[in-house]
């Protein structure tokens, strides 16, 4: 398949037991092995030097991160923002039935025709572009961590309130009100901050974290604030305003489109993989096995905090600023469909018409009203999406 893929490119593959980034080299001649070098692993963002092979039975979709576009693939499916190379449909592994110790290939995060997979063809994807995946993954190998408070601890705090709206997410020990929170991530377009809560205690809050997460200025956007509401209220005297919460808009995307809110709502890897065409496995999901919720949350607690948590934590937050963005487009599509109507209603006119509408100003144009006769997404997709539940936690 070098006639589709030219080496040197720099592709993105999701597999059944993770997602790895590398340098095209070669595929062989049946099109069913995939040779990389340079290639990075997600998300723990391990480098592995070498040629590693990808074989058709492994190999779930393969994106392409230089601009530009594959030519194999068809409007369809190009539209849907699914590159596939080469698909094996694996089965749904709740990370609640896996029994005893969890690890990466222990769950297929695969993303199969389900859940939210009318909604996510019939979606405007916007997939990054090669700069911004670079700049995102800069920030998370840049990151700075935060353990006392200091000069380091002070510099985070000022340039988060130079900032509009910052990426926030909380990890740990997260049970809302009968925990308290271990790790508070910061992302800003420039750089990524991860407060070690469980070393610096309560005066992160009092040194400047408080007044940031009060503030009425500084928007912060979190995907699922509920429990992380509701820790920072009960144990951190913090009551959190100004926040953008991805999971809400993209339930509200749904709303608008179907005419009602589904049962189930999407985790943040779900959405980074709609809205920012994203593997769902390049992040981590907190994976917390039945009846050892307790024993597994603990591992947030270690010191020092393992690479791999440490990482994960900041990914939680630095995609964040850009998935507002693409879901917030969306959220304004209405908005802006009858905007356009109102700037061509009385210009597109023949002049009595266009006279008519000026005598009458005040009524709201016929174009927009029959927006309201318009069906929304057929029944039997909306018992599709009420029916279905996500493969994973809604983290």
């Amino acid at each position: 398949m070098d006639g589709q893929y030219s080496k040197g490119q720099r592709l993105l593959v999701e597999t059944t037991v993770g997602t790895v980034e590398g340098v095209f080299y070669s595929m062989d001649p049946g099109h069913n092995r995939l040779t990389l070098t340079k290639v990075v692993l997600h998300p723990s963002g391990k480098k592995r030097d070498g040629f590693y092979h990808y074989y058709r039975n492994e190999v779930i979709t393969v994106r392409i991160l230089d601009p530009g576009s594959y030519a194999g693939v068809s409007t369809e499916n190009e539209a849907a923002g699914t590159w596939n190379l080469m698909r094996k449909v694996q089965p749904k592994v709740h990370a609640d039935k896996v029994p005893g110790k969890v690890t990466e290939s222990d769950v297929v995060m695969n993303s199969m025709p389900g859940y939210g997979h009318r909604r996510h063809t019939a979606m405007n994807h916007g997939k990054l572009s090669e700069q911004e995946y670079d700049a995102l993954n800069k920030l998370v190998k840049n990151h700075v961590l935060i353990t006392h408070v200091g000069d380091v601890f002070r510099k985070a705090v000022e340039d988060i309130k130079a900032e509009p709206s910052v990426g926030l997410s909380m990890d740990g020990t997260m049970f809302g009100r009968y925990s308290k929170a271990s790790l508070v991530s910061f992302a800003t377009p420039s750089c990524a901050f991860l407060f070690d809560i469980y070393s610096l205690g309560d005066a992160a809050f009092d040194n400047g974290l408080r007044d940031i997460l009060e503030s009425e200025k500084i928007e912060k956007v979190i995907h699922n604030c509920r429990l992380v509401s509701d820790c920072l209220h009960h144990k951190h005297r913090v009551t959190i305003c100004n926040v953008f919460d991805t999971q809400v808009a993209d339930l509200m995307v749904t709303q608008q489109r179907c005419g009602q809110f589904p049962r189930c709502v999407r985790s943040l890897p779900q959405c980074l993989n709609i809205y920012l065409n994203l593997p769902e496995n390049l992040i981590s999901h907190q994976q917390i096995r039945e009846g050892y919720a307790v024993l597994d949350s603990l591992q947030w607690n270690k010191q020092p905090l393992p690479m791999k948590l440490e990482i994960a934590a900041v990914k939680n937050s630095v995609f964040l600023l850009q998935l507002r963005e693409k879901i917030h487009q969306e959220l304004m599509r209405p908005f802006y469909q009858c905007v356009d109507i109102f700037l061509s209603v009385v210009r597109d006119a023949d002049q009595p018409e266009a006279s008519e509408h000026q005598a009458n100003d005040a009524r709201v144009p016929i174009d927009l009203l029959s927006l309201n006769d318009r069906p929304k997404m057929a029944v039997a997709d909306r018992k599709t999406l009420q029916s279905s539940v996500p493969n994973l936690s809604a983290r």
